[in-house]
Formats: structure tokens, sequence, C-alpha cells
């Protein structure tokens, strides 16, 4: 009777088990650098869509803002960095001459007099808004002959004779301090600060340049304000953006 041969015991090699180490370290090494790069890439677009939504917040903010201010009101001053303008506090029409102290007017949302509110007709530059406005002191509501009071006309009370008339018979009604947006160094860095009389805020931040284009073609026209911007993000990548902002310019 025959004894069983023994099995023999086989197990790794140095030179595979080397062979096995140096593959695992090349897979580990570039499973890292491709966590590596997607994590850098998140991280890019991250910043990047919080500058689009940074400049686009800006942007229609003060889109919104230029629509509603008084025609030929706005202006940039390059060298300061400041875009500023005369928002419409209250406007109308007025229905007799206008070469007096009082104005038939007729107003659907009437407000009462603030602390430096202006009237003025027929504006034809930012200083024409200021040169040709009157104090608007107050109003009262206007009546018939038989002493009915009238629908949404009033008789408006200015400071002086005013001097303007207007094609379309339009008249604004702003505050003599205009608002500004200008670009200016704070402990955040460059940013854009915008002044409303006495109240100042903080718009954006990380501001590389701020400019603003105005194009006033005619007075039969709408208005152009091109604003270009760039914001600069947490890893130093500047993101230019351009807008243009269309608005009435007919007084």
């Amino acid at each position: 009777m025959s004894l069983p041969k023994a099995r023999r015991q086989r197990g790794f090699t140095l030179i595979e088990l080397i062979l096995v180490i140096t593959i695992l370290g090349v897979i580990s090494v570039s499973v890292a650098q491709v966590i590596s790069l997607s994590a850098q890439i998140y991280i890019t677009g991250a910043e990047r869509t919080r500058l689009v939504s940074d400049a686009r917040f800006i942007i229609l903010r003060l889109e919104k803002e230029l629509r509603n201010i008084v025609p030929n009101s706005v202006s940039f001053d390059a060298s300061l960095g400041c875009l500023t303008y005369y928002p419409i506090v209250m406007s109308g029409t007025y229905t007799a001459d206008p070469f007096d102290d009082e104005l038939h007017s007729v107003v659907f949302k009437m407000k009462a007099p603030a602390s430096g509110d202006k009237l003025v007709i027929y504006p034809t530059s930012p200083q024409s808004a200021i040169d040709n406005s009157v104090d608007y002191n107050g109003y009262t509501a206007a009546t018939d002959n038989e002493g009915n009071v009238l629908d949404h006309q009033y008789i408006i009370e200015l400071g002086a004779v005013n001097t303007q008339s207007s094609p379309g018979k339009r008249f604004f009604v702003f505050n003599e301090n205009p608002v500004s947006v200008c670009k200016e160094t704070r402990p955040q860095g460059e940013a854009l600060v915008r002044r409303d009389g006495t109240i100042t805020g903080i718009i954006a931040t990380n501001v590389s340049s701020w400019s603003a284009d105005v194009i006033t073609v005619s007075l039969r026209q709408n208005a152009l304000v091109k604003l270009d911007l760039t914001l600069i993000g947490n890893d130093d990548e500047a993101l230019a953006f351009s807008h243009e902002v269309h608005f009435p310019n007919v007084p």
C-alpha cells in the first residue's frame, strides 16, 4: 500500500508582491487625482454660479431703479466711478397753463411732499432737472363748479412760478438728493456702494471694475445705459458682465 504524496504549498513570490503593491499604488494615485479634479471642478463651478448670481442681483436691481427715473437725469462720472440718477417720487400730467405757482394736474397715486422734493417739467439733462425745478409744497383736491371733488385731479402748490412746459404735458416729482452707485474701497475690498440721501449700503463686493455708458439718442426715443461689471471670485478668477438697460427718455 503506497502513501499519498504531500501537496506542494504555493504562495506569492517577492516579485509578484512588489508588482501588486506597485499596481495598487498607481490605481490609488489615479483615483485620488480623479477625486481631486472632480472636487476642484465642483468648487470652481459653485464659485462661478455664485458670481453669476451676485451679478444678476446687482444688474436686475439697477435695471429696476433705472426704469423709474426722471428722464435725462442719469449720468456717470468715470473719474469717481459713480452712476448718479434721480428716482421718480411721483408723476402725472397737467391740465392747465403750467406757468404759475399752482399746477392743475391728474395724478393716480398722489404723495405728500417730503423734505427736498422738487417738481420739474421737461428736463433735458441732469443739470436742467435741478436748474428748472421748483419746490413741491403740497396739494389740494380739485373740484368742479359745484364744489364736487374730481377723481384723481389735484392742484399742486409750488414754491415758485414754473418756467417750463412739456409737449406731452408731463411733470415729475423727485428728491433733490440723487441716488449714486459708486465703486469704493472698503474693509471688505473693492465694493459697489449705493447712497440714497443718508442711507448707505453695499450691494456688491470683490468688484474689479465698474463703468456705465449713458446713451441718449434724442428726446423722442428711449435712452440706453450700458452697465459693465467685473467681479473677482475667491479663486481669483475674474468674470465680466455687460448689460444694457433701456428706459424712458421722453420728458
